[in-house]
């Protein structure tokens, strides 16, 4: 807004010394009065401030305590609203200020930012309105207490020439050419804040990921790591700063957790196959491209629903569109590249999130039934766009209005459902032809895109960020070396077989060790004879742990081999024995952990599955002598495990509950008394 002012416009930053600690408590039961706090709320601030006293502990010597004068309570969750009601007078007062000169647009003056102690003053005609500043913060320094540091605040020019420091006296601010504000680097050149603020971003991020690579976190744990302490950072950056970054940025962030995840390996397991949701073969590692997309298009819904939502930054934008509404700019095409509004910063990063997010999810940008009629510069007559006030008034306003029961309304049918004067058949001819010169009237071809049905159906609700980041990140398809085991198990099974597979994995057991063994067998990532074979490092296929004579393939490894086979029998065995029912010997139970043929009770599905995993944890241990494997081996694994379950479930009366009816055979069958 400055910048297309034109204007001289200045920022000026405040810092507030001592902020919180400055804060007069008469002063502030005043304000509370004033405000219209009820007499029962006050005397209870007034209480929790009535002659309080403190003491300091150093080296766990305690001072003797002393009285307090002024400040908020340190800890206490109503200090940061007792400061915010506490600055407010001083920001009303700036705002009803008619010296002070704020940004202006035609429709509103913007003059201060508030965020706790954090002060932006947005400042036109800057000499007169720094002075008055001035003159506004003395006074109410000598009712509040409240102080600023002149030598810690600045002044950044917005515009050329709107701010001479050799002109500034003492009493002035320094002029910098970048500010600070809630943990970002403003710069009046929007071209450079990629560089301020996402660079020295990812240089940290690097350098954290570096530090903890050696820590002993498994993969899951790196995952949540990432999850815990960088997604959030990223995410404020992509939330509060609308430019997109470029590729090389995200093709380096992602190396960067490519690296930790893999503790700087080679990876088994792509980055896009961690990233997939659970139950399509991942392990929902965060896309940083998808969260950039989700925040970005997150603006979506305060468009769709601007009655929801109270926002200048919404009425700003629509005088950017013009006679277009907000709400109707996902559902033009490209053409609004040609427009105004998109020489907006925010809406033009928005909209092509927007189209990418839809090519993401096989969505089409193209014209549909919640396309507007009026002021949309795809429909145009005679490179004029269609606009008729008597329709729009009368409520015809999107495609959709032009159809009843799937079919293109007649003249007659529009005139009565909308009350139009009979009159108007030429422009009933103009409105139908123009639009079909674009696209046809026909129902089927007009269908919206199913991502943009699912963010209207959200705009209202919570969670939105990470509804929109599951719904870019659902593909519907799965990521496991399906064809593979299908070829060498012969099975044919039905589209939800898989996924079903998948979310066994994490449902039997939260031990994420366990989880993981499971996960990389079903992603077939460990390195067999043939593997070998086929990298160069082996001269020959052939399984040396067996007289078979055979390649040592994936199956072979964890199933055919001679001794692996009679370790599953004596498994299978044991297991029928424990349960009193026959647990089959097969490799569609046993590896990849279909449960279909079995049917066990409900109960102790999750713990068959956590058996099976233990005998495949006790191979992988054998994987270089396979002729070791016993079943002595896996029982004092699966004892362990079995008493680390217990523990986790100890801390619940459900969970004990749970735990016994899942491993009370176990238990029995082990004389297991823990």
């Amino acid at each position: 807004m400055a910048q297309n002012s034109k204007k001289k416009t200045i920022i000026l930053s405040l810092d507030a010394e001592k902020a919180f600690d400055r804060v007069n408590w008469s002063f502030l039961l005043t304000v509370l009065g004033k405000f219209g706090f009820g007499e029962s709320f006050i005397q209870w601030i007034s209480t929790l401030y009535n002659k309080p006293k403190a003491s300091v502990t150093t080296n766990k010597i305690t001072s003797q305590s002393f009285t307090l004068q002024r400040g908020t309570r340190q800890g206490c969750p109503l200090s940061p609203l007792l400061f915010a009601i506490f600055v407010e007078p001083l920001a009303a007062a700036v705002r009803q200020n008619s010296v002070i000169k704020g940004i202006h647009s035609s429709i509103l003056e913007h003059k201060i930012n508030l965020y706790a102690d954090d002060i932006l003053l947005y400042l036109e005609e800057p000499q007169s309105s720094l002075e008055e500043v001035f003159n506004l913060i003395n006074s109410f320094s000598k009712l509040s207490d409240y102080s600023i540091n002149w030598t810690k605040s600045s002044i950044l020019p917005l515009t050329k020439n709107s701010w001479n420091p050799a002109h500034q006296n003492p009493q002035h601010p320094s002029t910098t050419n970048t500010i600070k504000y809630l943990g970002l680097n403003i710069s009046p050149n929007l071209n450079e804040l990629i560089k301020l603020n996402h660079d020295p971003m990812l240089d940290k991020v690097t350098e954290d990921l570096r530090r903890w690579n050696n820590l002993p976190i498994s993969l899951l744990g790196r995952i949540a790591s990432v999850k815990m302490k960088i997604l959030p950072k990223i995410n404020y950056l992509f939330s509060m700063i609308p430019l997109k970054p470029p590729k090389q940025w995200f093709q380096r962030l992602d190396s960067t957790t490519t690296k930790f995840y893999t503790r700087n390996k080679k990876p088994k397991i792509s980055l896009s196959t961690l990233q997939k949701n659970k139950d399509e073969g991942g392990l929902e590692a965060p896309n940083f491209m998808h969260y950039y997309l989700a925040n970005q298009i997150l603006y979506l819904t305060e468009w769709l629903n601007p009655k929801e939502y109270y926002n200048t930054w919404l009425e700003i934008e629509q005088l950017d569109c013009k006679h277009i509404k907000l709400s109707d700019l996902p559902f033009i095409t490209a053409t609004l590249k040609h427009h105004n509004c998109f020489k907006n910063p925010l809406i033009a990063s928005t909209l092509t999130a927007w189209w990418k997010a839809l090519d993401i999810t096989n969505g089409q940008l193209k014209t549909s039934i919640l396309s507007p009629i009026w002021h949309n510069p795809d429909f145009k007559n005679k490179k004029t766009p269609l606009y008729l006030k008597t329709w729009e008034e009368s409520g015809i306003t999107h495609l959709q209005d032009l159809f009843e029961n799937d079919k293109i309304r007649s003249y007659n049918n529009l005139t009565q459902a909308f009350d139009i004067n009979k009159s108007n058949f030429l422009q009933y001819l103009q409105v139908t032809e123009t639009i079909k010169k674009t696209t046809p009237l026909d129902l089927t071809t007009l269908q919206p895109p199913e991502l943009a049905i699912y963010m209207k159906k959200i705009s209202t609700k919570s969670k939105k960020l990470s509804k929109i980041y599951r719904a870019l990140s659902n593909t519907n398809c799965n990521y496991l070396p399906i064809a593979k085991w299908e070829a060498e198990l012969s099975i044919t099974p039905s589209t939800d077989f898989w996924a079903e597979i998948c979310c066994n994995t994490f449902k039997m057991t939260k031990n994420t060790n366990l989880q993981l063994i499971q996960y990389k067998v079903l992603h077939r990532s460990h390195i067999t004879q043939q593997k070998m074979h086929k990298m160069g490092f082996s001269a020959t296929d052939i399984c040396s742990q067996c007289t078979q004579n055979t390649a040592d393939s994936y199956l072979h490894a964890l199933w055919l081999c001679s001794p692996v086979q009679h370790f599953w029998i004596l498994i299978t065995e044991k297991l029928s024995s424990i349960l009193d029912y026959r647990i089959p010997l097969s490799p569609n139970l046993c590896l990849i952990g279909d449960l279909t043929m079995l049917q066990p009770p409900a109960n102790q599905s999750q713990s068959i599955l956590a058996a099976l995993a233990i005998a495949k944890k006790t191979i992988l241990l054998n994987w270089k002598d396979k002729k070791s494997l016993n079943i002595n081996q896996w029982q004092n694994l699966l004892t362990e495990f079995i008493s680390m379950e217990k523990m986790s479930a100890l801390r619940k009366q459900k969970k004990i509950t749970c735990f016994e009816e899942r491993w009370t055979p176990f238990l029995i069958a082990l004389n297991l008394n823990f």
